[in-house]
């Protein structure tokens, strides 16, 4: 190793220590700012270049730097979108929160060719802004921000594993191989961010049937039950009766367990569940405040008005013992606990 690449190790070895700090408020950063702007992310990944790696990056590249300061990835940090249309929103919060080396930062979609698939992902030299509160010995260092979809990491993690760095030196059925699983995952990019605007719209459409009350119009699936639970007054009014009762601190959970109790029950649309609410609350009410006398809650779940309706429907609807402990144990998947617990509730129809 020559006297300047040694150097510049004993350079990177004084302010590893530095790099790491440097690290943690890059990702606090992106992590905050990223939750603010309620962008979904996968995952928000950091990490400083080993010795080993350094040793070898300056072995194959040592002309081009002078420096530590010459080298732009000593600390990487990466985010990683659910959907490919959300990079270049976070790429337009990375541009706010850092200033950008623009000379060389890399858009590696702009020198793909349009009849080729592949490794598609920004890369951002960044650093912390010049008037920003943090110590200079953080805002003089760069670093590099890669973002990239699930499946585009997908791709870059399964080629560099396979050892696939270019077409180049790669025997050409091989590139041909890597091309077609890349266009398939391009592919699959769009159809998720289809899938996703298809979800949303199904969403919007749902919530206008609820407000114009059009309830049994409503078949009962995820997404129509969380928005009924989330915005319907009665639902709502009734889960924080419950909650206040119990004295307990909520927890948000899904619904979608409930989706196949009610369907146990005979329950399709939306408007079945808002009449269940109407004749049942009443005992709904009774077997909630028994068994919030008898057992001490610290959380409740935030589907509490479910759990409490269902059993009451159980009760008034001469369900017998077995039926009662098939539907228990649609949860507990414990025939034993699951009859137990239908034993229990039986005992309890004197309420």
């Amino acid at each position: 190793m020559s006297l300047k690449n040694k150097a510049i190790i004993n350079e990177y070895l004084e302010k590893k220590d530095a790099y790491i700090k440097l690290g943690n408020i890059v990702s606090g950063v992106l992590k905050n700012k990223l939750k603010q702007a309620d962008i979904d992310i996968m995952a928000i990944e950091h990490r400083v270049k080993e010795e080993q790696s350094l040793e070898g990056k300056l072995e194959l590249k040592g002309e081009k730097y002078k420096s530590l300061d010459d080298i732009t990835d000593i600390l990487g940090a990466r985010v990683i979108c659910f959907f490919s249309d959300d990079v270049e929103k976070v790429a337009a919060i990375i541009e706010s929160l850092f200033d950008i080396d623009w000379a060389n930062s890399v858009n590696k979609r702009n020198q793909l060719s349009p009849e080729a698939f592949g490794y598609l992902s920004l890369h951002y030299i960044c650093k912390l802004h010049a008037d920003s509160k943090y110590p200079d010995d953080m805002k003089n260092k760069k670093f590099e921000i890669q973002i990239r979809s699930t499946l585009q990491h997908t791709w870059a993690e399964i080629s560099h594993d396979l050892g696939y760095k270019s077409e180049f030196g790669v025997p050409k059925n091989i590139t041909r191989e890597m091309s077609r699983v890349a266009g398939l995952l391009e592919i699959a990019d769009d159809q998720f961010i289809n899938i996703r605007n298809d979800i949303r719209k199904y969403g919007e459409e749902v919530e206008q049937l609820l407000q114009q009350g059009k309830l049994g119009e409503v078949l009962i699936d995820l997404v129509t039950l969380r928005q009924y639970l989330e915005n319907n007054e009665n639902i709502k009014s009734f889960t924080n009766e419950l909650i206040k009762m119990s004295g307990a601190k909520r927890r948000t959970f899904s619904p979608e367990s409930y989706i196949e109790q009610l369907t146990f029950l005979g329950k399709k649309t939306i408007g079945d569940i808002e009449l269940m609410l109407y004749d049942n609350r009443e005992k709904a009410l009774r077997l909630a405040r028994h068994t919030f006398e008898t057992n001490k809650l610290n959380w409740i779940s935030s589907n509490i008005s479910l759990y409490f309706l269902c059993r009451a429907e159980l009760l008034d609807n001469g369900y017998s013992l077995d039926d009662i402990t098939k539907f228990m144990n649609l949860t507990t998947k414990n025939q034993r606990r699951a009859q137990r617990q239908a034993e229990q509730l039986v005992n309890m129809n004197f309420i």
